[in-house]
């Protein structure tokens, strides 16, 4: 085996998206099942979370610019579609969301700010409509 030859050329080290990936979900699609609500917001958490972390390094935003793909499928979510979504997962994500957005200074507010605040309403509907009794 030739482990020593690195990542394909055009890799930046992330597994390659599928059809499969529910960042990719199309808005039209009838119902989100609870395995892709749940990898989603298992996403959404730990990008929440690394992007604030990026918020303390200068340089560093990469997290902010996945995040904010993965709060424009949340953005798009209706109460509705979202069959039995893991509670554990929304309140976390909602906590995660929440956190950043209150680290998140001025300047980025206008774009990550605004999706985060949507999405975070959201997570709001959901935990309303499956009487998940947290706060976030």
């Amino acid at each position: 085996m030739d482990l020593d030859r690195g990542l394909p050329d055009g890799t930046d080290g992330r597994p390659p998206r599928g059809t499969d990936d529910p960042v990719l979900m199309s808005p039209t699609d009838p119902v989100i099942d609870p395995a892709d609500s749940t990898a989603l917001l298992r996403r959404c958490t730990a990008l929440a979370t690394r992007a604030r972390v990026d918020l303390l390094t200068a340089g560093r935003h990469s997290a902010s610019e996945e995040l904010d793909e993965v709060l424009i499928v949340l953005e798009s979510w209706e109460e509705t579609r979202v069959a039995d979504p893991d509670p554990t997962m929304v309140v976390l994500a909602a906590a995660a969301l929440q956190d950043l957005l209150e680290r998140l200074p001025e300047s980025s507010r206008s774009t990550l700010g605004a999706r985060a605040e949507a999405a975070l309403r959201v997570l709001h509907t959901l935990m309303r409509s499956a009487r998940i009794d947290a706060m976030a």
